[in-house]
């Protein structure tokens, strides 16, 4: 699965973000499961983009260096 990471930090951030948002604001309670479920699913969101940024990084530098090489073998 691809975007395995992205969908269950996005799943999480809904899930535990979105109920200590409503009971926060609703209520005026801070419960700190569902804010640590919240935070938890904002880290891997965000490990997850970062980690897809840098592969790609490591493609597109891959990639020039096969093409200098086939240059230089020509």
């Amino acid at each position: 699965m691809k975007f395995g990471l992205l969908s269950v930090g996005i799943a999480f951030s809904v899930i535990f973000g979105g109920g200590f948002l409503i009971r926060l604001l609703r209520d005026g309670d801070f419960f700190i499961a569902e804010f640590s479920g919240g935070v938890l699913g904002i880290i891997l969101t965000a490990l997850s983009i970062f980690m897809g940024a840098s592969k790609q990084k490591e493609v597109i530098l891959y990639r020039s260096e096969v093409h200098q090489n086939e240059k230089k073998t020509r």
